[in-house]
């Protein structure tokens, strides 16, 4: 039996980085709000993704009275290392940018600080909730809710936030929007080791036999990745292959023997945006409205970017000013920050894959693609204000 529906100012469907910095935004103005998540409280620190935090969304959750309160940004990192079987170039892209770094934190351990500082406040948060359906009206948003054990419940919104990511129902409720979306032709398993890094900086390593890479994740796990053929399954990949393979690539020779390599999964290389991200009184953000390679660490990013622009547009339509025209022009202010992310990760996806190379690695297009990698790579040593642009962009620092 479905209950009568409750009702609320914002139904906010995920608890994921963009669904939490928004709640805590709306809570702290005191904007009612309700969010949902399908899983469980304990599983948000179960799911190891993304780490690493741009400064500029630092400098964001700091004007929103989130970092240094709930979260602590300590854990800097300053360099990003190109290896080949011949070569290392390591780029000290803090030093370029004036000494402003990205920061390592792990997303389950973000999205867990702030479950917990929300359920100390107080705030409805409703898990182990699988959101079934998006249903728009006159009257506002309808959300349609299962719980644990089956029962159906409403939710009434005058405004519904879609953040449940890419497979999520809140997406399908917009109508006349146009997705844009790309394939990449490369497939990559992660994996998370269960020791601190190799080396106190990323690595990203153009090998023959594949690409590998090592991302930080906190000071006793590292996240690492491994170019596999498309038609590979997670199952084609024991621990011991993956630590070989990564051994070997990375030129590490027996640094990784004996690290539990644990959680192995295919990471979705598609790209995609939604336009316009926004349409009547039903919002997304994040992985909901875009999808971004991991390369750079842009995605968790862009969703709390999300997350404070809609935030503040909606304090403005439901606090003391009732202004709606910054919410009005979300997509119209977000999109063109997303595109220009697109465009980075695009750019150095190619540069340390070698896209286009064929299966031969004695091929003319694979001679083309290493040396057109090699080229940039050359540009990023010798060109200054290339590596002033690569910097700032890795980094997440605005243009001074």
């Amino acid at each position: 039996m479905t209950q009568a529906p409750e009702r609320t100012t914002v139904g906010i469907v995920g608890a994921g980085p963009a669904g939490l910095v928004l709640a805590h935004i709306l809570r702290r103005e005191r904007v009612p709000f309700v969010i949902v998540d399908r899983h469980a409280h304990a599983e948000l620190r179960a799911r190891s993704k993304a780490g690493l935090v741009e400064h500029r969304t630092v400098r964001l959750l700091a004007a929103e009275g989130i970092a240094e309160t709930i979260l602590h940004f300590t854990t800097e990192n300053h360099q990003c290392e190109f290896r080949t079987p011949n070569e290392r170039i390591v780029i000290d892209y803090g030093a370029l940018t004036g000494g402003r770094p990205q920061y390592v934190y792990p997303q389950h351990e973000l999205v867990g600080a702030l479950a917990d500082a929300l359920l100390a406040s107080g705030s409805d948060m409703r898990f182990d909730v699988t959101v079934t359906g998006v249903r728009p009206s006159a009257d506002g948003v309808t959300v349609i809710m299962t719980d644990a054990v089956g029962r159906i419940s409403e939710l009434l919104c005058d405004v519904a936030v879609g953040c449940d990511g890419p497979r999520g129902v809140t997406a399908s409720a917009l109508d006349d929007v146009r997705v844009v979306e790309q394939t990449v032709p490369a497939s990559w398993l992660a994996v998370t080791g269960e020791a601190p890094p190799l080396e106190a900086h990323t690595i990203y390593a153009a090998h023959p036999r594949g690409f590998a890479g090592q991302m930080r994740r906190g000071p006793a796990l590292t996240r690492y990745y491994l170019g596999v053929p498309t038609e590979d399954r997670v199952g084609d990949w024991p621990e011991r292959r993956i630590r070989d393979e990564l051994s070997q690539r990375l030129g590490v020779a027996s640094r990784l023997d004996g690290v539990p390599l644990v959680e192995p999964s295919l990471v979705d290389l598609r790209v995609r945006v939604t336009q316009p991200m926004q349409r009547g009184r039903i919002f997304l953000a994040g992985d909901a409205a875009h999808l971004i390679t991991p390369v750079g660490g842009k995605g968790m990013n862009l969703a709390i970017q999300d997350a404070v622009e809609i935030a503040r547009g909606l304090v403005d339509r439901f606090g003391r000013c009732q202004d709606e025209r910054r919410l009005s022009r979300y997509s119209e202010t977000r999109l063109p920050a997303i595109w220009q992310a697109q465009a980075f990760s695009n750019w150095m996806l190619r540069l340390i894959l070698a896209l286009g190379a064929a299966s031969s690695e004695s091929s003319d297009d694979a001679r083309f693609a290493r040396g057109l990698r090699d080229g940039w790579l050359r540009s990023l040593q010798r060109d200054p204000l290339l590596a002033r642009w690569f910097a700032y962009a890795y980094a997440g620092v605005d243009p001074e």
